[in-house]
């Protein structure tokens, strides 16, 4: 009787799709689907976001929520760990916050971020704020922009696409656009947030 030859195989599986969803800063008001982080103790995590690494794995994250937390993030530069250094010798705690952000969401994974708006009383009232947010703040995260404005020299190593949009009381939405956008640019107290939407992109390559 012929030897019949058997071939060993071998199966690989796709891995699992990442779905994992956290919500930053969070305190005792976690947002719905999302995991709690914050160093309040009863946090789901609690990790300190001012030290890095954060205990997530690279691109681990499908989604981050972060609301009214990046106004308090101290004005002081850092060194890769989070350890404040002086002027000149380490990194904007800003960036390095949005660096940490990026490295854990997956490519194209989305950021949601909520800020008093700079010219709004309530960016000045708590006293612990640290931070005074304009809309365009948000373009210094973004690789193409930088470059753009020869701002390569500030060691940024996140890159975001972002959309930012005003938070204004219901009745300047009911007036004329041109009206409406003329005085959340100039008049004080128009604008209350800027609520603003994060794409993780891929680095722009280098010209």
């Amino acid at each position: 009787m012929p030897e019949i030859a058997v071939r060993e195989c071998t199966f690989t599986t796709a891995p699992a799709p990442v779905t994992r969803k956290l919500d930053l800063a969070c305190g005792q008001n976690v947002r719905e689907g999302f995991e709690g982080v914050d160093r309040w103790e009863g946090a789901q995590h609690v990790v300190n976001l001012m030290k890095f690494p954060w205990p997530f794995d690279d691109s681990s994250v499908l989604e981050l929520n972060c609301s009214h937390f990046v106004e308090h993030i101290p004005m002081v530069e850092v060194d890769d760990a989070g350890r404040v250094v002086p002027f000149g010798e380490g990194k904007d705690l800003l960036f390095r916050f949005f660096e940490e952000c990026y490295r854990i969401l997956v490519p194209d994974g989305f950021m949601h971020v909520a800020v008093p708006c700079h010219r709004n009383d309530r960016a000045f009232q708590d006293p612990t704020h640290r931070r005074f947010i304009a809309g365009q703040t948000f373009l210094y995260l973004s690789d193409e922009w930088r470059k753009l404005n020869r701002l390569d020299h500030y060691g940024v190593s996140c890159n975001f696409g972002c959309d930012v949009q005003p938070i204004v009381d219901v009745a300047l939405t009911l007036r004329h656009a041109e009206y409406a956008q003329n005085v959340m640019t100039h008049d004080w107290n128009r604008v209350i947030d800027w609520q603003v939407k994060l794409k993780a992109l891929k680095p722009t390559p280098s010209r």
